[in-house]
């Protein structure tokens, strides 16, 4: 059994979608063994809630950074990962997981020692029936695309599992990996985190697969969510180098 997951949760409004996404952790069936909250610049509801949920460590920031910068920031608080069993799980205020999604998760790096990052399926906040994110790719010229986006669920995708890249939301990535390649890049705060973080980890020999049966519902225009991941790239493209 996978010794140790430490989730991080990046917070920056707080609110509902707080209150929920911290509820949606306490049902998980297979819990996480550690609840790192970082705060970024969040107002005193915001630290309320996290603190109710009784973290394990809350790693407050004085301004709002990247999402990646945010679990940088956390992993600091953690000692160095002792072998490849163990694993960051990356959460952001507007994630709701379903409760067998780190479950599943972990099954897929316990079962699948060559895979070093797992992501679930990403389905709309407002319409949890849509698929909003499934793995991603990039085109020939460089281009980022997502495999799958705005499709009604009906388990048309549900085979899928090796995939170039993944978005950020609800990943479940080897602490070993994460420090071997540094995190995401600080130089793409904005777009292709994740994407180019799982390139790197293939780069390295390791797989990243998707996991349908994992899900977790993303909020438009959050912090790890459509506007820092599928929805932002109808508006702003980068070719990857």
């Amino acid at each position: 059994m996978f010794p140790r997951v430490t989730a991080v949760l990046v917070v920056h409004r707080g609110g509902d979608r707080l209150r929920r996404t911290l509820a949606a952790i306490r049902a998980q069936h297979r819990a996480p063994d550690e609840l790192i909250i970082v705060l970024t610049d969040a107002d005193a509801a915001a630290r309320d809630d996290g603190a109710a949920a009784n973290p394990s460590h809350i790693v407050s920031l004085s301004t709002r950074v990247a999402f990646g910068e945010a679990v940088r920031a956390a992993e600091g608080v953690l000692p160095p990962p002792s072998g490849d069993d163990e694993a960051l799980w990356l959460l952001a205020e507007d994630t709701e997981p379903a409760p067998d999604t780190l479950s599943r998760l972990v099954a897929i790096l316990e079962t699948e020692r060559s895979v070093a990052i797992a992501g679930p399926k990403l389905m709309s906040w407002d319409a949890p029936d849509r698929i909003v994110g499934l793995g991603r790719s990039i085109t020939r010229f460089g281009h980022a695309v997502d495999l799958v986006s705005d499709e009604l669920d009906q388990g048309q995708h549900d085979e899928r599992s090796d995939v170039l890249g993944l978005d950020p939301a609800g990943l479940l990535v080897r602490h070993a990996v994460w420090r071997a390649l540094d995190g995401f890049d600080p130089g793409l705060p904005v777009i292709d985190d994740a994407l180019d973080f799982s390139i790197r980890a293939r780069l390295a020999g390791h797989r990243v697969s998707v996991v349908p049966a994992a899900r977790v519902v993303i909020g438009q225009g959050g912090v790890a969510g459509p506007e820092a991941g599928p929805g932002r790239r109808a508006r702003r493209r980068r070719r990857l180098e």
